[in-house]
């Protein structure tokens, strides 16, 4: 999230017609260095333990912070990324009528949200993706949300070349099974172990020395090869045949559309809620459905049989394809044409 609003920020302040955003983090965030140029302000409110369900409770403090803050700096429209705030964000602009608008721009299905009825009263809504727009919708809004995506961290990127030997496969994320299931990826990989391919992990969590106990237990161990928490991931990836994301649930899925911006292909759960609309099976990866380790295998086994894994789009391709559907000019265009209606 905090990488999506750096961008879109970036994006707004370089437009045509440049847009100032500010940052009001409601509680005090964990890190700071991403607020670094962004123009912000700091509500000092304990967000406690359990946060996400306590954020109801402290609604009220967040309304006092955000009248406080309005009359430092009126500006024209909020934009909420949790449902309380939207609830705090109404009750602090009151009923005036050339009151900012109040925009929901929430970054995680809504099925992981607490309080989502405050979406309801929300002026318009900024939808991530088409699920979450359908879910948006299922509340009876009073406007309908428009699918705005989520943009890329930069512009461009420079295009990863396929490996010019065995699949390279390789995972960017934390290693936490609870979401986003490494252990199946390990399972899917375990029927291909006869066969030659490389597993790059890059990221650290909480099951690390689980999952590298798991490899080993099913003979992929010499296979998988775990380089720990990457500051920048991708200036370690020389080469790659495809990108996997064997979630459960996702926000978006962010990492897809980083390895596509790169040319690389990538394999993905059709989890809630992003990688429905970032993926086309059999042109620039294949989607499976969650929690199906054999259709899983399968996909990847295309990549290990043709080095191109049966898909029709080239690197290049792939490439332009994402950055004029996600790059950030693109998402703050369509942002900002919903927020000025």
């Amino acid at each position: 999230m905090e990488t999506v609003i750096r961008a879109v920020a970036a994006a707004a302040t370089t437009a045509p017609e440049p847009t100032q955003v500010h940052v009001w983090c409601l509680g005090v965030p964990l890190r700071t260095e991403w607020l670094d140029g962004l123009p912000h302000r700091v509500a000092n409110i304990d967000q406690g333990t359990g946060r996400r369900f306590q954020l109801g409770a402290k609604r009220w403090l967040y309304t006092g912070a955000l009248k406080r803050f309005l009359r430092q700096a009126p500006v024209d429209a909020l934009l909420a990324t949790d449902p309380v705030f939207v609830a705090a964000g109404l009750a602090a602009v009151g009923r005036e009528t050339s009151r900012p608008r109040v925009f929901s721009w929430p970054h995680f299905s809504l099925d992981r949200l607490a309080n989502i009825g405050w979406l309801q009263g929300a002026d318009g809504h900024l939808a991530l993706s088409t699920q979450i727009a359908e879910q948006i919708q299922d509340l009876n809004p009073r406007v309908p949300p428009t699918v705005v995506g989520n943009p890329l961290p930069t512009e461009s990127a420079a295009l990863v070349p396929p490996p010019a030997g065995p699949a390279r496969f390789l995972y960017v994320g934390r290693l936490q099974n609870h979401q986003k299931r490494v252990d199946l990826l390990l399972d899917a990989l375990a029927p291909l172990r006869a066969r030659a391919w490389t597993l790059d992990v890059l990221g650290d969590g909480p099951d690390r020395a689980t999952l590298e106990s798991q490899a080993d237990r099913l003979g992929i161990g010499d296979h998988v090869q775990w380089h720990g928490w990457q500051a920048d991931p991708w200036s370690a990836v020389t080469e790659a045949t495809a990108l996997v994301l064997p979630s459960d649930f996702e926000g978006f899925g962010m990492v897809l559309l980083e390895a596509l911006a790169r040319g690389i292909p990538v394999v993905a759960t059709d989890c809630v809620a992003g990688p429905r609309d970032i993926v086309a099976s059999g042109a620039n990866g294949w989607l499976v459905p969650p929690g199906d380790g054999p259709t899983l295998s399968r996909a990847l086994e295309r990549f290990v049989a043709t080095s191109g894994g049966e898909l029709t789009t080239s690197t290049r391709d792939r490439q332009q394809d994402v950055v004029e559907r996600f790059a950030p000019g693109v998402v703050w265009r369509r942002m900002r044409e919903t927020l000025t209606t």
